[in-house]
């Protein structure tokens, strides 16, 4: 009886630390020193730091090496989810942590993910909290449902490797520009039945993002790849992405709906004017005004960030319009393709 059960006690999981980065040294630094904090044992994980299109710098390369950290370099850069895909192929661990070298996990984010992960092998995949300084949570969750952040996330690697990992072509090589690649994994594990738990217990400090007045460009910009994710889940975009719940109330997409109804507005109202309605485009220009002042909230009404943000809504509809005409193209290579 005895040797039965200790048979069935489970080994535990080897950790695999997986970290894409663009080579900022005082970021990969100060995630590396948490990491050297770290309460579990230094046997029972690895960490691997993937350079995306940048080279392997001397001061860098010391400290990664001091650190006995595995360094895997992209000559070209690829992306954080092409980045994560390479530091998988190069992990030896059986679980897959993932975070963001400028994230400072807490010294026991490992030991607390490894006591919930060890005893119930029927989790595939878990999701510990992101924290933002001061206490607040980097995305807000909706009841138990995952958020997906790749900041503190634990994934069983023979489930990585059954969805395939990261999907890719959430990048645009020519701007730089990635975005949702992080929601496109989640909802492919999701449809592939992967078992999801939530646990506040492993914990990471992301720092505030929108710190530069030019932030809200770039935000705009990102909203190219929501075609993609809306072509490849279009049942989990349309309920997931982006939706204020009320109660029974839904409102979906409403700062994207925002920049739409800002730029018809202004449009209309130039429209108006030139055909001589000026109470019409007097009136439009109300309502783009108001518009402006919603869209601004998403960052806190900086004044700062105003000018930026009054160009915010006609990048982000020429990003969405760049967005599809790029999933077009790929469906008609592929279709192109399945005819020869």
């Amino acid at each position: 009886m005895a040797a039965d059960a200790t048979r069935t006690v489970p080994l535990p999981s080897r950790y695999s630390v997986i970290v894409p980065s663009r080579g900022d040294q005082a970021k990969v630094g100060r995630l590396l020193a948490a990491l050297d904090a770290q309460t579990l044992p230094r046997d029972r994980w690895e960490c691997i730091v993937v350079l995306d299109g940048v080279p392997l710098s001397g001061a860098l390369a010391a400290r990664l090496e001091a650190s006995g950290t595995i360094v895997v370099v992209i000559p070209e850069r690829r992306g954080p989810g092409a980045a994560r895909n390479a530091g998988a192929r190069h992990a030896s661990g059986d679980t897959l942590a993932f975070t963001e070298d400028d994230c400072a996990p807490a010294p026991d984010w490992l030991a607390a993910a490894a006591g919930r992960l060890d005893p119930d092998r029927s989790i595939d995949v878990l999701e510990g909290a992101t924290i933002l300084p001061g206490g607040a949570v980097a995305r807000r969750r909706h009841g138990d449902r995952p958020t997906w952040l790749p900041t503190n996330l634990f994934v069983r690697r023979e489930t990585f490797e059954r969805v395939g990992g990261y999907c890719e072509r959430f990048f645009e090589p020519r701007g730089g520009v990635y975005f949702r690649e992080d929601s496109d994994f989640g909802f492919t594990l999701a449809e592939a039945g992967a078992r999801v738990a939530v646990d506040a217990a492993p914990r990471v400090i992301h720092p505030r993002e929108h710190s530069s007045w030019l932030d809200p460009l770039r935000w705009a910009r990102r909203y190219e790849m929501d075609p993609l994710l809306s072509a490849r889940h279009p049942e989990a975009f349309r309920e997931e992405m982006e939706v204020l719940r009320w109660g029974h109330i839904r409102l979906r997409r409403p700062f994207v709906r925002a920049c739409v109804g800002y730029v018809v507005a202004l449009t209309t109202a130039a429209a108006a004017a030139i055909i001589g309605e000026t109470g019409v485009a007097v009136w439009l220009v109300g309502v783009a005004a108001l518009l402006a002042v919603l869209i601004w909230a998403k960052w806190r009404w900086d004044p700062r960030k105003l000018p930026a943000v009054l160009l915010v809504p006609p990048i982000l509809v020429l990003s969405l319009l760049k967005g599809r005409e790029r999933v077009h193209k790929a469906e008609a290579g592929h279709q192109s393709a399945s005819a020869k």
